[in-house]
């Protein structure tokens, strides 16, 4: 009996830790993040200011476990585009295309991750939590599944044979991300002309596969 009443209080426990996450991210996509407050979030998810706290030390935290929330999400929506049985280049392309769409549906979340990027380091975060991000970004984000794609694609010939796998991966991820980012700032959320949003971005992609490719 006491093992199943702390299994349900971890379960609300947990429970309460995702509404509140959801519930900053809902705000912080509607309004930059710096002018949302704790209050604001605890009326949008119907949760006291003292339940807030005991799962987050201040808005900072909150900001920050929204963002990993973010970039999971993209991540696990590009790996479930990848094509492993197609060689490497095609897998590569594959998933930059996914990525370019995923912008043109979500550019409320890259203009977040944008902001994010610009503020985090002025934000005030110990270092515990900035050491939790950056085992995040370095494990859990798309470079795993680029480098993938790119290990095939050498193995395969349909790369260059001398390439820098971990180098390109992080080449790739950091330029894609720019650009979709830079785009996301300069226009609606979600773009409502595609073919404006491709010519700003379907250059960079090409330029991008051209530099991995093996020669013709």
């Amino acid at each position: 009996m006491m093992k199943q009443q702390q299994t349900w209080h971890q379960q609300l426990r947990n429970h309460h830790r995702e509404e509140l996450v959801q519930a900053g991210a809902t705000l912080f996509l509607q309004r930059n993040f710096p002018d949302i407050t704790v209050k604001d979030v605890c009326d949008q998810a119907g949760i006291s200011r003292v339940t807030f706290y005991k799962h987050f030390r201040d808005m900072n935290e909150l900001v920050l476990d929204v963002q990993i929330h973010i970039l999971r999400d993209m991540t696990e929506r590009l790996t479930a585009s990848d094509l492993p049985q197609t060689n490497g280049r095609q897998r590569l392309a594959g998933i930059l295309q996914a990525w370019v769409d995923y912008a043109f549906t979500h550019g409320k979340e890259l203009r977040f991750v944008a902001l994010f990027d610009l503020y985090y380091e002025q934000m005030r975060v110990d270092d515990e939590l900035r050491q939790r991000y950056a085992q995040f970004v370095q494990h859990g984000t798309g470079r795993d599944f680029l480098q993938d794609a790119l290990e095939q694609g050498v193995r395969d010939g349909s790369l260059k044979p001398q390439l820098d796998v971990s180098h390109a991966g992080v080449l790739i991820f950091q330029t894609v991300m720019g650009v979709l980012q830079r785009v996301s700032m300069t226009s609606t959320p979600e773009l409502q002309d595609r073919h404006e949003g491709d010519v700003v971005v379907q250059p960079v992609i090409d330029m991008l596969l051209d530099y991995v490719a093996a020669p013709q």
